[in-house]
């Protein structure tokens, strides 16, 4: 493990991702997303080290479809990655509740959900109440963050009875606070602990994996290289 400071991790993060020259997502909001997710304890580092090798093999992605009827909006990133496109998606949502107390954005076939972590902590900043779920390829359980206006970081519950779908999110967005779907249900992860995790990496600096940050730089040499290769052919010019 090594320590890196807040400002080191978001301008190495941004780097990697503008190396993929990805035609969606802006890379200062997406590093934002992931250091957010990484000084809360959840391991945005390791996610999008995951997220940029997929990126990074993908062949161009078909554009979203579209389905919005009243306070519903469905949509079908035909296996996209969820946080190039989920600020954008956000705004649609966001602008249905000028005429409705609460909006449900459901979008199918995605990947990468952990990483919306960050736009949903946007939402509670601005006075909106989030409610969130998804279903874990990796574990039996699904996944629900109940995030209330006002509040800084959600209280995560997994649950194996939400019967969600496979590589799906449903994002609902509300006036109003919301409760958890189990109204008995403790939360593995409460958004006290994400605070406090939070407070120490202000304090001490970040810990990460040696291996993703390498790979990070990595990514971000491709910048370099090309800067370099544009000198040599100015020079000449």
């Amino acid at each position: 493990m090594i320590r890196v400071s807040h400002n080191e991790l978001v301008v190495l993060c941004a780097k990697a991702f503008d190396s993929l020259k990805n035609e969606y997502g802006e890379s200062d909001t997406i590093a934002e997303t992931v250091v957010d997710l990484q000084m809360a304890g959840l391991g945005g580092l390791s996610l999008f080290v995951e997220a940029l090798e997929s990126l990074d093999s993908e062949i161009k992605s078909r554009p979203p479809v579209y389905d919005i009827s009243g306070a519903n909006i469905v949509v079908n990133l035909h296996g996209a990655s969820l946080f190039c496109y989920l600020p954008a998606l956000v705004d649609v949502a966001v602008e249905r509740l000028a005429q409705t107390p609460g909006v449900s954005l459901t979008v199918h076939a995605c990947r990468n959900r952990w990483l919306a972590f960050g736009e949903l902590l946007k939402l509670a900043g601005k006075g909106l109440s989030v409610r969130v779920r998804w279903h874990r390829n990796d574990s039996p359980d699904d996944v629900e963050c109940v995030l209330n206006a006002g509040v800084r970081y959600p209280d995560i519950y997994f649950d194996k009875a939400l019967g969600l779908d496979e590589n799906s999110m449903q994002i609902e967005l509300s006036l109003t606070p919301f409760e958890p779907s189990n109204p008995y249900a403790e939360p593995a992860i409460s958004g006290y602990q994400q605070q406090l995790a939070a407070k120490t990496a202000w304090k001490q600096g970040i810990d990460i994996k040696r291996t993703d940050w390498d790979a990070l730089k990595q990514y971000a040499s491709r910048l370099l290289v090309e800067d370099s290769e544009a000198s040599m052919r100015g020079a000449g010019e």
